[in-house]
């Protein structure tokens, strides 16, 4: 049993929100998703560069026939054509043009090899690949970008979760301070029930607040246990059994106007959508490239014979060049004109984003501040509702209060404190909002 619990002991863990969001980082199968298509968008971006640099083939061809066409292409291929195959030993005179030579009309057949190394390469594409290059290279740095967003969304999850636990265990705590607290109503009051100066009632109201009190405590113990296990879910970390101290963030004293100027030069949704920009504006380059010619070269060497050799006699070579410009086609006017259209939704779609952002900044703002004032007045009802508790104490203890009363006090108290951790809650997570709001990472936020 010792051994049981001192290995539970060592592999349970505390986690605090800067280890509970690195591991949660780490460990999403959803970010590692994004991170391969990551990697994918850069081997995208090698193969279109590795097109200029063309393409060399080896290829080896064995056929055997007896089609008159193919027999004698075989023979000059491999230099081996004779007069005779035209007839030549038939020749007669100008009277005997119509002969039909045999040896052309019925060849015997023939084995044909024919090995050859050939090289096909782009030399101009109307721009059409470094567009194109430049295309990916932009998806990629929007990808990238939309990681980021991704993470600082995964920040705020991981925040919520973390400090929900913190708050569940804070719960916690309260109550079986006010178990305690209930516990001692009950002591007194079953002694002052044995001297006579309470009734009977008493004691049954300090009992059933007692078990309201207990009820509240399996309530906030559950609420631990779900956080945690949400929490587990998120870290990927099984060995997850308890949180440190609540996390906050500091808070941005700045004005509305200077947050904003931050917002924009910092928000990855904004990036992501100048990169978008960018990317249509590459889209309508490529359409421009169909308006200009292409050139490309076919080189090729190789050896073609009857038998598999590499006789120097046998060899060939092939060099062309060539030039391809389309005079008319209908359809490039049109899809010019999409791609243009495309680039002015995008640039719409941007500036509707600049103009929400300040909307969100000032929204954040507010939110806080609101959160902010709750937070000092909840903690000040606290205060006061503890001064009153105690004095009731007193009074009761004096028998100038009921037990009724007494319990109003108490129940009012335990109200307020847990008004007062809520209120630090939502302010916790109003700070984290406001920053992530102006693109700022939590990851980057000090205490």
């Amino acid at each position: 049993l010792y051994l049981l619990l001192a290995s539970s002991a060592l592999f349970s863990q505390t986690i605090n929100f800067e280890d509970a969001l690195d591991l949660t980082l780490k460990n999403n199968n959803k970010i590692k998703v994004q991170e391969l298509n990551i990697e994918s968008s850069k081997i995208d971006i090698q193969k279109v560069k590795s097109i200029s640099y063309g393409k060399i083939d080896l290829s080896h061809e064995m056929s055997r026939t007896n089609h008159s066409g193919h027999v004698f292409n075989s023979k000059l291929s491999s230099r081996e054509a004779s007069f005779s195959d035209f007839g030549a030993d038939k020749y007669l005179g100008p009277n005997s043009l119509n002969v039909e030579p045999k040896n052309l009309n019925y060849p015997d057949s023939r084995n044909n090899f024919n090995t050859k190394l050939s090289y096909d390469i782009p030399l101009f594409t109307g721009f059409k690949l470094t567009n194109q290059e430049d295309i990916l290279k932009l998806q990629l740095k929007a990808q990238n970008i939309k990681l980021n967003l991704n993470k600082k969304s995964l920040e705020y999850e991981v925040l919520s979760a973390y400090n929900a636990a913190v708050v569940a265990k804070e719960f916690i705590k309260a109550t079986k301070k006010a178990k305690e607290a209930i516990s001692f109503f009950v002591i007194s009051a079953n002694e002052f029930y044995k001297e006579g100066l309470v009734t009977k009632i008493d004691k049954k109201q300090a009992r059933v607040h007692e078990l309201n009190v207990q009820s509240k405590i399996i309530e906030a113990n559950n609420k631990f246990n779900i956080a945690l296990a949400y929490l587990r879910f998120l870290t990927s970390n099984n060995n997850l059994e308890d949180v440190k101290e609540l996390k906050l963030f500091t808070h941005q004293d700045k004005k509305l106007n200077q947050l904003y100027v931050y917002a924009l030069e910092n928000r990855d949704d904004l990036k992501m959508l100048e990169e978008n920009k960018k990317g249509m504006k590459k889209n309508i380059d490529i359409g421009n490239s169909s308006y200009l010619p292409t050139v490309y070269s076919h080189l090729e060497y190789g050896i073609n014979d009857n038998t598999i050799n590499f006789d120097s006699q046998k060899d060939y070579y092939l060099a062309s060049l060539g030039v391809k410009y389309t005079l008319f086609d209908n359809t490039r006017k049109y899809e010019s004109q999409k791609n243009k259209i495309a680039f002015n939704k995008t640039e719409l779609t941007l500036n509707q984003l600049k103009n929400g952002i300040k909307l969100q900044v000032e929204k954040a703002i507010l939110n806080l501040n609101a959160k902010h004032k709750i937070f000092k007045e909840k903690k000040e009802a606290k205060e006061l509702a503890y001064e009153v508790l105690e004095q009731s104490k007193l009074m009761y203890k004096n028998q100038l209060l009921s037990m009724t009363e007494l319990l109003k006090q108490e129940a009012s108290f335990r109200e307020n404190e847990a008004s007062l951790i809520m209120a630090n809650y939502k302010k916790s997570l109003a700070l984290a909002k406001l920053n992530l709001t102006i693109g700022k990472s939590l990851k980057d936020t000090k205490r």
